[in-house]
């Protein structure tokens, strides 16, 4: 089948030398700027494909003239009238990174690593929007599939209306944001937060197709995502939405918070406040996000062995003055010190209401939560992500160890506090059991549970190779977490300070501009695809403009990332009817 090269775009120019990594292109004095997309045509040996290049650097090149000075000096002298003979043969020499390539094998076009090179002197290609969108769109569709938008191909300064989007099946493999102050994370997290609520939005008005359904543990540390950064934010979909999507899409609240009391009247209404208890609270949730000498950790775990969920209360409560504490006064003192900031929060609380449980049946029902943790202290903070990501880690592990609901019971009772697995069993039961909730009742697999990703904000504070060493959750995530459908969303402003454990587990990094060379290089050794070379574009980057790489992909994509506000105002009609997964990866 022959392809119609007018879609291609404009004729720009002709491949020059290279190899199946870098070439040189030799094409017309135009506006070209570096982190273009060009595409290939080539027909070698009676194969038809479409060729990707980037463009990662240029040079004027003026054709028979060795010496461009001379010219220039010519040019001072004899004025613009000398010019107008050498226009024809100024061209623009450019250099770049070969991407890879399509090709169409029965019918349907496949997307290769860069194994093989264009024909000599190839037409060179440059995507036009309007013109070149859709058989981009077909020749990529390999690499921009799947259910979670995250923004529009971008070539140069401009964009293809090609969205990019990620498979829900893969953020369990773990996810990274990398950007410096300004870059444009939170706009982006906006976006993602939207994409999730409509994948399960999706999910929910076409139950007969069987789609994924994806949960979320947003962290807000500015709290910006529900009210919005400019004009909208979460709550206005929220509002936008008739009574019965709502219900179906957030249940009875989307919005944490320490003082609910505080928030907006509007957002209220589907708040809660964060409170949780102290017998919630176990040793290795502590021992996740600061450092404790051996001898604490001895006595910590003497106390927890013998007191199990009072173990808190217990310490906190011991006269130093006795001899039979158990261990030295020093080390108890060490001890109260570091649950001093327990003792003393509002949202850890020793009685009262918990919203764990809550929580906990947002995120096995297919449902996003925005924390706001704006007045939270990072140990807060930490300790909040802690808990609810060990919490839903045990109750999946317990199920992917068990054969019926009597053996999962078991399992779960010995891995979490006795109160709070008896607040959530009838739930967990309903959530788990296949074909009823009697004891022997078969269990399902964690494989076709929602996807839970969970956001780690202010990530080397936790994620440094410091605290990696000791008994940490989000090392264990790292590892294991795709076993039982849970990821990690991790925000940073760096990246070479994060755990190698960590950095090496990721399977998708989008990374937005960088602070300083240092960084830029970091996330380049970090990235699951090869970007060697693409330093420059880096350094050129403005808010918004993302690198998406992924190892269950060939390609690096740039991406634009669309402002929250118009992507809600273009869609704000979806939430009062039906829709279908194929309009709505249309509209995007």
């Amino acid at each position: 089948m022959r392809i119609d090269k007018d879609t291609l775009g404009e004729l720009y120019g002709r491949v020059g030398v290279g190899n199946q990594t870098m070439l040189g292109i030799m094409g017309n004095n135009r506006d070209v700027s570096v982190g273009e997309i060009f595409m290939i045509y080539s027909q070698r040996d009676g194969h038809e494909r479409v060729f990707f290049f980037r463009v990662l650097g240029l040079e004027n090149y003026l054709r028979q003239v060795d010496d461009m000075a001379r010219v220039a000096g010519t040019l001072m002298v004899e004025g613009d009238a000398y010019l107008s003979g050498i226009e024809r043969n100024m061209l623009l020499s450019v250099d770049g990174k070969m991407l890879g390539y399509a090709e169409k094998i029965k019918d349907e076009w496949k997307f290769r690593s860069p194994r093989r090179l264009p024909d000599h002197l190839a037409h060179v290609y440059r995507p036009i929007a309007g013109t070149s969108d859709e058989v981009v769109q077909e020749m990529l569709g390999s690499q921009t599939d799947g259910e979670v938008y995250v923004g529009d191909l971008q070539i140069g300064e401009g964009t293809l209306d090609v969205p990019i989007m990620m498979p829900s099946k893969y953020l369990a493999m773990h996810v990274g944001i990398f950007g410096s102050t300004g870059a444009g994370k939170s706009n982006l997290m906006m976006v993602l937060i939207k994409s999730l609520i409509d994948t399960n939005l999706e999910a929910v008005t076409n139950p007969q197709e069987d789609l994924p359904k994806i949960s979320a543990f947003c962290i807000d540390p500015h709290d910006e995502f529900a009210k919005g950064v400019d004009n909208y934010g979460i709550q206005n979909i929220i509002e936008s939405m008739d009574q019965n999507t709502r219900s179906s899409l957030i249940g009875d609240f989307y919005y944490l918070t320490t003082h609910l009391s505080a928030t907006q009247k509007e957002i209220r209404r589907y708040g809660r406040d964060i409170r949780i208890l102290w017998n919630e609270i176990q040793p290795r949730d502590l021992y996740s996000i600061m450092e404790f000498s051996s001898e604490m950790y001895a006595f910590i775990e003497q106390v927890y062995s013998i007191h199990h969920e009072n173990w808190i209360d217990t310490i906190i409560t011991m006269n130093e003055e006795e001899d039979d504490i158990g261990t030295t006064k020093g080390t108890l003192r060490a001890v109260k010190r570091r649950l001093k900031f327990v003792e003393r929060s509002p949202i850890f609380i020793k009685s009262g209401q918990s919203v764990l449980g809550d929580i906990y049946r947002a995120m096995e029902s297919g449902r996003v939560l925005v924390v706001n943790t704006s007045l939270m202290s990072d140990m807060e903070q930490f300790l909040l992500t802690t808990i609810v990501t060990r919490t839903l880690s045990d109750l999946r592990r317990a199920l992917k160890s068990s054969g019926n609901l009597s053996d999962f019971e078991r399992q779960a009772q010995s891995r979490l506090p006795n109160s709070f697995f008896s607040s959530i069993k009838k739930s967990a039961r309903s959530f788990y059991g296949v074909g009823g909730v009697a004891d022997d009742s078969p269990v399902r697999d964690p494989r076709y549970l929602p996807v839970i990703q969970i956001t780690v904000e202010e990530a080397p504070s936790i994620l440094n190779p410091r605290l990696m060493r000791g008994q940490s959750v989000f090392k264990d995530i790292s590892r294991q977490g795709r076993k039982f459908n849970i990821g990690l969303l991790v925000v940073s402003q760096q990246v070479s300070v994060l755990d190698n454990v960590i950095l090496s587990q990721m399977n998708t990094e989008i990374n937005l501009r960088l602070g300083n060379e240092r960084e830029i290089k970091a996330c380049i050794e970090n990235a699951s695809v090869n970007i060697t070379g693409f330093e420059n574009e880096f350094r050129v980057m403005s808010r918004g403009e993302a690198l998406l790489t992924a190892s269950y992909r060939e390609l690096p994509l740039p991406v634009k990332i669309p402002l929250f506000d118009d992507v809600f105002e273009r869609d704000m009609d979806r939430y009062k009817g039906k829709s279908s997964k194929k309009k709505v990866k249309h509209e995007l």
